[in-house]
């Protein structure tokens, strides 16, 4: 399944008739990590060490995703699970799902992305709490430190997923893509270095047939039709 993720993700990101992705869960859960196996002597497995690599290669494809991505949280999030929803842009969950990094507990730490991730988006003293304590949080508290962008009701879930992606297939599909490198690559540079390549991809957007419709748009007082040119 991580070896399809990945293919997924590469061939999501080369088709450009596709403007986002979307995700979610089959069942009643989002994910709940790896299974792992042992010898006899407690050393993980040659299958558990492939697997292992696996889900970091389907993390980072999904990261590595230029257009937008959300994850549509339908269950309970753990371990891998987490993982994966850390490397969308944006994550909507039903209010009874659960999240957690549980690794610390079977002697491991996150090796999806989850100790870079976690702080970036929640902070460093609470990344600590839920990566060395290995605890899970609900729905609510995950939306109150800025884990997941929406928890809501199981029975408004699919309507409020739907929403969030009505609202970006509105969106230019060119800003959408500046706007997120801009976002994700100011984590690694200085404040003016981060400045300078706002300023640099303001410009560019500033060159295309999207920039121009939505300038027609506003001063028609209409929608724009974007056309990603």
């Amino acid at each position: 399944m991580a070896a399809e993720l990945t293919a997924f993700c590469q061939t999501a990101e080369d088709d450009d008739t596709v403007e986002l992705v979307v995700l979610t869960g089959n069942g009643t859960s989002f994910c709940l990590g790896l299974e792992y196996t042992t010898d006899k002597t407690g050393t993980a497995t040659a299958q558990d060490i492939q697997a292992q690599f696996g889900e970091l290669r389907c993390v980072e494809a999904l990261a590595a995703i230029t257009k937008p991505t959300l994850a549509a949280l339908n269950g309970d999030a753990l371990g891998v699970g987490l993982e994966l929803a850390l490397a969308c842009d944006l994550r909507v969950a039903i209010e009874s799902a659960r999240f957690a990094l549980p690794h610390i507990a079977q002697g491991l730490i996150p090796f999806g992305g989850g100790t870079q991730r976690l702080p970036r988006l929640v902070g460093q003293a609470k990344a600590l709490e839920l990566i060395l304590l290995g605890e899970s949080i609900d729905a609510q508290e995950a939306q109150r430190i800025g884990l997941v962008t929406t928890a809501v009701p199981a029975s408004t879930f699919t309507t409020r997923v739907d929403e969030v992606v009505q609202n970006l297939l509105e969106k230019g599909p060119i800003a959408l893509r500046l706007g997120k490198e801009a976002v994700h690559k100011a984590m690694d540079l200085t404040l003016d270095q981060g400045l300078r390549l706002e300023e640099d991809l303001y410009a560019l957007l500033q060159t295309t047939q999207d920039r121009a419709e939505g300038v027609r748009a506003f001063l028609g007082k209409k929608k724009p039709t974007f056309v990603g040119q």
